[in-house]
């Protein structure tokens, strides 16, 4: 019996030990693939690091609202040597360099060890260029992780595009914001205002951010001015009543509802000067409208409820060119005319002709009950004169822009001031796309799906010069306090749209995180 069990405890012995050692070369397994794996998503993430540093060159930046076939290609061509430059020859396994095969656009990162640990990734990208018209040029980033003798693949599309990244704001200005009466905004606001005199942004109570409110201050030159965004404490935190809610004092610049200030963002946002603007294209497709009309003296800015006396002593004088119900396509107002369109409809592009340098060729435009069917684009003036180049609505104005998605209004240094957008309670009438203007003022009713660019550097005028949102009786910031002009305002951004063609932006590699796989 003793020679039995000691036969049997001698085999159960062998059994737990094989075991035993089973058990560790699985967990030694799990621990390289794991490994394996965290190595391969070092490598997406490194992948991702180089595409944002990369500092696109003048060459790598598009007026269009695409990235060509050849674009792409320049661009990445572009990265590569970015990348061949900016990896560190110790960072990369002994005798591995970074290739470049510009013959079919490929990128080879092989070998990049991390630190001291026992394992590497190598990074292959290839630019695939677009089945079919609308799509993006795709970099495809594969990672290969090594962690002993075990591998992980993982896999991203990045998407080779033009940046739009002043469309992640539902307003985005050089100048001051004022936001007023019954508007609601979608998503952040963005100024870029550094005259520290006056505040950036002056908000009522009445009107909601549903987003954050940013500018280029720092919380420290906010404190230390004559104004104050919002209540703080001396070490700058916000400060709570016993309910939790931010405590709103008299002095705040922002009384409204909002999702927080961020203060030190960076001031750089491409669309925000006028050297990134050439409208050129869209003239070569236009033809001017018929030299037959009436005239008509008004003023602008005008008495209220009469175009024909003027507001002040400075106001300008505008010998107008009328035309009433009348039906243009693709046309073109030449300068100087300074036109009055009364119940007028227009299909595809309107372009408004000006000087692009200082000088008396200008066009001050009026639109009453007008229709349109397609963009208005402006040329591009190299300064603001806010009475001189202007859009002006009046009336009722009816937006079915079904010719371009990506822009409703393109007029770089104009002064774009748009009225009742929405006259009958419950109309689906909307404004898509950009409304880009050197200050745009929206009063009355208006539903806008797209951001609001006021592009001009108003701030040498401390006083005036404000991107107003909204307007009410009593505020007494709104250039008009006419019963007409009050309405409800909602503007919602799309960060997912293009940038129309016209605005030069640097070409950008973005990751598409809904394109993860694992291999």
């Amino acid at each position: 019996m003793a020679i039995f069990f000691l036969a049997i405890f001698a085999v159960l012995s062998v059994s737990f030990l094989s075991v035993t050692n089973v058990s560790k070369r699985g967990s030694e397994n799990n621990r390289a693939m794991a490994s394996a794996q965290i190595a391969a998503e070092n490598g997406l993430q490194f992948f991702s690091h180089l595409a944002k540093t990369w500092p696109a060159p003048s060459t790598c930046y598009t007026h269009k609202n695409y990235v060509t076939d050849s674009e792409a290609i320049i661009a990445f061509t572009s990265f590569a040597g970015y990348v061949q430059n900016a990896v560190p020859q110790n960072r990369l396994a002994s005798g591995s360099n970074i290739t470049f095969n510009s013959g079919t656009n490929e990128l080879l990162i092989p070998g990049v060890t991390l630190g001291n640990a026992p394992m590497s990734f190598t990074v292959r990208c290839q630019l695939s260029m677009p089945v079919s018209a609308g799509e993006y040029h795709k970099v495809i980033v594969t990672s290969t992780g090594n962690s002993e003798d075990i591998s992980r693949d993982v896999q991203i599309e990045f998407d080779l595009c033009k940046s739009a990244k002043v469309l992640e704001y539902a307003i985005a200005s050089r100048g001051r914001i004022w936001l007023t009466g019954d508007s609601t905004i979608h998503g952040d606001v963005f100024s870029s205002w550094d005259n520290i005199a006056c505040a950036p942004f002056n908000m009522t109570s009445e009107s909601t951010v549903e987003g954050t409110i940013n500018t280029i201050f720092t919380k420290n030159q906010a404190q230390s001015s004559s104004w104050q965004l919002e209540t703080l404490d001396s070490d700058g935190n916000v400060v709570y009543d016993e309910d939790g809610n931010p405590v709103v004092s008299a002095n705040d610049q922002i009384q409204g509802s909002h999702y927080g200030i961020n203060y030190g963002v960076a001031s750089e946002v491409p669309g925000m000067n006028i050297s990134d603007y050439d409208t050129s294209t869209y003239e070569s497709s236009v033809t001017n409208i018929a030299n037959t009309y009436e005239t008509r003296t008004e003023y602008f800015p005008h008495a209220a409820g009469n175009y024909s006396a003027a507001a002040s002593s400075s106001s300008r004088k505008v010998t107008r060119k009328v035309y009433r119900d009348q039906h243009f396509t693709n046309a073109k107002i030449p300068y100087n005319y300074n036109a009055l369109f009364i119940n007028c409809t227009f299909d595809e592009t309107l372009f408004v002709d000006c000087s692009k340098t200082t000088s008396s060729y200008y066009n001050n435009i009026r639109f009453d009950n007008c229709t349109f069917n397609g963009p208005i684009v402006t040329d591009t003036p190299s300064s603001l004169n806010w009475q001189a180049n202007c859009l002006y609505f009046t009336g009722s104005a009816t937006f079915n822009n079904d010719s371009m998605s990506e822009a409703t209004i393109l007029a770089p240094h104009f002064n774009v001031n748009l009225g009742n957008t929405v006259p009958i309670s419950g109309n689906a009438n909307v404004l898509t796309g950009a409304i880009v203007g050197g200050i745009v003022d929206i009063r009355g009713n208006a539903n806008v799906y797209g951001t609001i660019i006021s592009m001009c550097d108003t701030t040498n005028w401390t006083s005036g010069y404000v991107t107003n949102i909204g307007v009410s009786l009593t505020d007494g910031g709104s250039e008009s306090v006419e019963e007409g002009d009050i309405g409800v305002i909602d503007i919602t951004p799309d960060k997912n749209n293009m940038l129309p063609s016209g605005i030069s932006t640097p070409i950008v590699i973005k990751p598409n995180a809904n394109t993860y796989v694992e291999i």
